[in-house]
């Protein structure tokens, strides 16, 4: 009877060992990260247009489609250096030593086995070329067209689709950046009728064969089918490899929703970057300080970018109920902001002109004021944090009496007495009047504008406020119907890139030189820098460039703002990142309970 007792109590105390030893991880082991359901973020302006190569460079559009279009690689959000995304590595470049392509520059690809489109189909170096076919179709837009303007032609392995080699006829310091951040597209479902198959990348790299491609019909069909609305706006018609897929977008934001058995989920663990959680982002257009405030306040938003007016984000971040709950971050300088003077204005047009203007900013209101110390003031377009930055060149200073000297020695006079200058061009006589369009639903923007409004008028300038949606500007400027604007704009972590806002050949519509800005000299200084491979002949390059921008001023640069960020504590630490728009939406998972 003890025996029996005694090998009862034994067994049960085993049993009672096992029990506790399956249930210690789960009541005091380490709790799992949850996955949220939805993820709000805010954003500026609403997207309108997924077709990322016919919106303009729409920024909240291509913000929000890059959940859906994946490109080659994508920027790690510490390191800033580029990591695999479609592919299984980031290639180095390396010199052609014989053959046909003997002395060219290549960059070698494999497009990861996993990767497939929402059709099931592979992914393959055939959807690469004819994206590269449609960025240099000669029939839509060239804003992509200057990255690869030295791409000579793709060579897919004939056994493997997913290999495949790219080529370029001289050394660009962009190359491989602009390979990686190119957004790729599926030839099934953006060319149903095959008519750029058949038609080799070689021809549209070929210049003598341009103008051949712009009359044949066969090319002039595909436009048309390309450039449809439902390419645009219609969830049913717009795909991609992407995690994400559309499901709703207007004026107020858009809707991004998770893919059921998204091939990317099966490779995260050996590729980061392809992480994707939340299994719903929605965006958000928040505009005005006052609805931004009231919806954090409420938890109504999780991630917060964009313009954030630095007054009430100081004060927010002041709030010790706010800061329970939310990260309130300043990140580096990743953009700067720009007065443009449209060229082609007969008055903007002199370079006098542009000079005393840069000299009835009040910079110091600007940047200790409006911006609440957060900012940088710099001369030229350039980062202030790049090795490159011209250091010795002298910032503007506010002196309306040098602004009156100036246009005086330019020959403005006040004939009439009316307080605004006035001077004969073109054979009539003419005001010192122009427009400055300005997003002013944006409290920021409608401080500088006043601001310039006043000082200018101090100077015997007429200057006319015109307030325009973020969306209405950039078409607006994109097309040259403007005479002024308040912008800014995005810098990519890597080497600066010049030929798209300044160089002669990428004037607006086709490029974004909007101010219409020529100059022989920073011509040729932006391509020597382009080509240069030799790192510091290159930033002697970059210096002697910004001296040029200084003297001719194609725009006045204002300031350097540093990029406000708000974080949900909800989430796990990491999402925060150098690169714009300060976060990265879909990396986002919840804290464990």
């Amino acid at each position: 009877m003890n025996k029996l007792f005694s090998l009862r109590r034994i067994l049960a105390i085993v049993a009672m060992l096992v029990a506790a030893l399956l249930l210690y991880p789960i009541l005091f082991g380490k709790k799992k990260t949850r996955t949220p359901e939805e993820v709000f973020v805010r954003i500026d302006s609403a997207p309108n247009n997924f077709n990322t190569f016919l919106s303009g460079g729409h920024a909240p559009s291509t913000f929000v489609s890059r959940q859906t279009f994946q490109t080659l690689g994508d920027l790690d959000p510490k390191t800033l250096e580029i990591k695999p995304l479609l592919v299984k590595a980031i290639p180095t470049v390396r010199m052609v030593q014989d053959g046909p392509r003997k002395g060219s520059f290549a960059y070698d690809f494999e497009i990861n086995p996993e990767a497939t489109w929402d059709n099931g189909t592979p992914v393959t170096a055939n959807d690469v070329a004819f994206t590269l076919k449609i960025i240099c179709h000669p029939g839509l837009p060239s804003t992509w067209r200057g990255y690869l303007a030295q791409l000579s032609g793709i060579e897919i392995d004939p056994s493997d689709s997913k290999k495949f080699s790219l080529f370029f006829n001289s050394f660009y310091m962009l190359s491989l950046e602009t390979l990686c951040n190119t957004p790729i597209y599926p030839a099934y479902n953006y060319d149903a009728a095959n008519r750029l198959t058949n038609i080799p990348l070689s021809d549209f790299l070929d210049t003598s064969k341009t103008a051949a491609l712009v009359i044949d019909p066969n090319l002039k069909a595909f436009v048309e089918e390309f450039s449809q609305a439902k390419f645009a706006n219609d969830p049913n018609a717009i795909s991609g490899s992407g995690p994400y897929r559309l499901e709703l977008m207007n004026e107020q934001g858009a809707i991004m929703v998770k893919k059921q058995n998204w091939w990317g989920d099966n490779a995260v663990e050996q590729y980061p970057m392809l992480a994707a959680f939340p299994k719903k982002l929605v965006y958000k257009v928040v505009k005005d300080d006052l609805t931004l405030e009231n919806m954090i306040k409420n938890g109504e938003l999780d991630l917060i970018g964009g313009v954030i007016n630095p007054a009430k984000f100081l004060e927010m971040k002041a709030n010790d109920t706010l800061a329970s709950k939310y990260n309130f971050l300043a990140i580096g300088t990743t953009q700067y902001n720009r007065w443009v003077l449209n060229h082609r204005n007969p008055i903007l047009a002199d370079v006098q002109v542009r000079q005393a203007l840069t000299h009835i900013v009040d910079y110091d209101y600007f940047v200790n004021q409006v911006q609440r110390g957060m900012a940088v003031r710099i001369a030229v377009p350039m980062p202030p944090d790049r090795p490159y930055y011209a250091k010795n060149i002298p910032l503007p200073d506010f002196n309306i009496a040098k602004a009156k000297a100036i246009l005086a020695q330019a020959g403005w006079t006040d004939t009439d007495g009316n307080g605004i200058l006035d001077k004969v061009i073109n054979g009539k006589r003419q005001q010192l009047s122009f427009k400055l369009m300005a997003a002013m639903s944006i409290k920021t923007n409608e401080l500088f504008a006043n601001s310039l409004k006043e000082t200018a008028r101090q100077a015997g300038i007429d200057l006319i406020l015109a307030s325009a949606d973020l969306s209405v500007m950039s078409a607006d400027t994109r097309s040259g119907n403007f005479d002024s604007a308040l912008l800014g704009v995005a810098l990519f972590p890597g080497q600066v890139e010049y030929y798209q806002r300044f160089h002669s050949k990428s004037l607006s519509p086709a490029g974004d030189n909007r101010a219409g800005y020529i100059s022989a000299k920073a011509d040729s200084l932006i391509e020597a820098i382009r080509s240069q491979p030799d790192v510091a002949k290159r930033n002697d390059l970059y210096l002697q460039v910004q001296q040029v921008f200084y003297d001719e001023i194609p725009e006045i640069v204002l300031f350097a703002p540093t990029q406000r960020i708000i974080i949900s504590k909800k989430f796990e630490p990491g999402l925060e990142s150098g690169n714009r728009p300060g976060y990265y939406e879909h990396f986002a998972r919840m804290k464990p309970e």
